[in-house]
Order: C-alpha cells, then structure tokens, then sequence
C-alpha cells in the first residue's frame, strides 16, 4: 500500500487562503456545505457557540476554526504542520478572530480529560495511521455529552475514480499532488460507527457530501483547472458540494459522548 504524504501540507501552507492554490477547494467546495451542516447541528441542539469551548483537530491553515470562532465559540486548533499554522495564526489575525493554535499530534493531545464542549476533526481521519487512537484521545478530551463532528472519503469504486484516479493520477485531470489521498486509507461510514461505538459514541449521524449537479461538469472543470483556465478557487466553486442522502464518495456527521 502507498504511504500518504502528509508532509504536502508543510509545502503547501502559503496556499490556504489564497485563489491559486490547491487548498482553495476546500475552502469554495468543501467547508462552506460542512460548516452549514455542523452549524445547523448546532441549532438543532439548541447549543449557544458563545457558551462552548471548542477543538478544532487537524486545524490546517484554520478554515473550520475561524467559523466557530465567528459564531463566538471559543477555539482552539491543533496540527502537527508547523508552516499551516503560521498562516491559520497570521489570517486569523487578520481577520480580528482570537483562536488559540497550538502545534500537537492528535494521538497524543496536550489537554486534560473532558476539556472541550465540542470537537470536529476534518480531513484528517483519512489520513491517519490508527483511527481507533486518534478517536480514543478524542473521546477523552471531550466532556460527556459533548459533540464530535467530523467528515472523511468513503472507500468506494467511486471515491477511487474521483478522489484519486482524476484528482491525483490522470495526467488530464489532475490537480493535486500525488498521495495526498491513498485509497485503501478511506474509512467506510459502518467501520467509522463502529470505532465511535468503542469509545463512547454509542449513535453517529451521517449524511453525504456530493456534487450539486452530475459530475460531468466537475470532470470538465478538472481538465481546466489542468490547462491553467480557471483558478483553484473557482475550480471549487464548479465541483459545488452539498449535503446530500449519498455516502458514496465522502460524508460527514456528528456524535454525542455518552454521559
């Protein structure tokens, strides 16, 4: 099996806000469905954000912990890439936020147990070496009855054809470096419930992340993107995710820890 390039983020950092840069597509396709997803949640609890201290695992340039930070949540983000975080500190300064960033590993956080209200680890369960670790050390940071969010890349034919056979390998169509996603590391949301189960999260909630439209609008995006006529940001904006009833290429959810 192929190792996942997890050092592509140390390269890659001054990326994350800007238009040209590949992060931008989880900014204009990824996190706006996401938020509005974990924040709809939110409401549906009748959670008050300026009333919950939050972990934002896997922070990366800071997308996720700037629009907790805006409802008045109070955040703290964490990452093992040391460059992501100068510029998840340096945007955050910019705009006016106050997030606390922190440089960590998730397999072993620098928090006491039953720390946090609310924690969300995003692009990055699919990433990882042990799972069952990370959503162990997870688990224990975050106080009974608190809320886990969370999203990663089902292991389907599908997510093989779109995330890594167009996005990474196609010389046509691709648009990111190489391994930064390795298949066989997707999780299925039943092995993803399961793990939840052993560590505290007896019932997961899980709903799509899928294009808007059909794909092939996407495929001819990937292929301008690959010829250099539209940027990163707008190629984001041409894929357009949404929450959606199929999990077959990525999906996202929530949990509650068990009193």
């Amino acid at each position: 099996m192929e190792v996942v390039d997890n050092q592509i983020y140390d390269k890659v950092s001054n990326t994350w806000w800007n238009e040209d840069g590949f992060m931008a597509i989880l900014r204009t396709a990824v996190n706006p469905p996401r938020f509005n997803y974990f924040q709809k949640i939110l409401n549906e609890l009748q959670l008050n954000p300026k009333q919950l201290r939050v972990l934002d695992v896997g922070c990366g340039g800071g997308l996720l912990s700037e629009q907790f930070a805006a409802l008045g949540c109070q955040v703290t983000g964490i990452d093992q890439s040391v460059p992501s975080l100068d510029a998840a500190k340096a945007h955050a300064s910019a705009m006016d936020l106050q997030i606390e960033y922190l440089q960590g590993n998730a397999e072993r956080l620098p928090f006491p147990d039953q720390s946090f209200d609310v924690v969300c680890c995003c692009d990055v369960l699919e990433h990882l070496d042990s799972v069952d670790t990370v959503i162990q050390e997870l688990s224990r940071v975050l106080k009974p009855g608190g809320l886990f969010f969370f999203d990663t890349i089902n292991r389907t034919l599908a997510s093989r054809l779109f995330v890594v056979k167009l996005a990474q390998d196609c010389v046509l169509t691709r648009f990111v470096p190489r391994n930064v996603h390795v298949w066989e590391k997707f999780i299925k949301p039943h092995e993803l419930a399961s793990t939840l189960r052993q560590f505290s999260f007896p019932q997961s909630s899980f709903v799509g992340l899928a294009p808007r439209s059909n794909p092939f609008p996407a495929l001819v995006a990937f292929a301008r993107r690959k010829f250099g006529q539209i940027s990163f940001a707008e190629l984001g904006e041409n894929i357009r995710l949404q929450e959606s009833k199929s999990l077959a290429i990525s999906y996202m959810g929530f949990s509650v820890k068990a009193l």
